[in-house]
């Protein structure tokens, strides 16, 4: 009886974890980490099909690789081009994005510079998903695990091989591409 009774509030546990997550997250102080909220997140999702700007597309994979491979001092590089190329989008792209890249911090850890990055590089790269599979600007790539929303995107210009930015060399090859 002691072991059924065992089981039984193990498995509990663990249906409970991702509960526990998403309560977290979606109270999540925006001030302090760059978190937004799940419901936040899922409204900047309804993107149409609209190209964003390739200097956009080519500085946020740059970012994403430097990331990947633990190299902050390159993120830091590629963020202010993220940022200005943000700031000259118009219409959707702006609508979506601007809000999440005010969100994005250089970090003094790569803990600190990924986990607003996530969020941002998710809504980025379903701009790209968006578009026909024959006109992408760029691949984009898709964990099954990252740390904040559970799944994310990012997008890699030049390079074919997956590169987790997320994890960096923890897990690099996690994830897949999306066609």
């Amino acid at each position: 009886m002691r072991k059924f009774f065992l089981f039984v509030t193990i498995v509990a546990t663990f249906l409970t974890l991702p509960f526990v997550f998403a309560d977290e997250f979606s109270v999540a102080d925006t001030n302090k980490d760059g978190v937004i909220s799940k419901e936040e997140f899922n409204a900047y999702l309804s993107v149409g099909t609209v190209t964003l700007p390739p200097a956009l597309v080519q500085s946020l994979s740059d970012a994403a690789t430097a990331l990947a491979k633990d190299d902050l001092a390159g993120y830091k590089k590629h963020l202010p081009a993220i940022l200005e190329s943000v700031k000259q989008t118009t219409g959707a792209v702006r609508a979506t994005l601007l809000p999440l890249s005010e969100r994005l911090v250089p970090g003094t850890d790569l803990k600190t510079a990924r986990k607003p990055f996530e969020p941002f590089s998710n809504a980025a790269a379903n701009f790209v998903l968006a578009q026909p599979a024959s006109s992408r600007q760029a691949k984009v790539f898709q964990c099954p695990m990252s740390p904040v929303l559970g799944v994310g995107r990012w997008i890699q210009k030049d390079n074919p091989k997956l590169q987790n930015p997320f994890f960096g060399s923890q897990m690099l090859t996690c994830g897949n591409e999306l066609k």
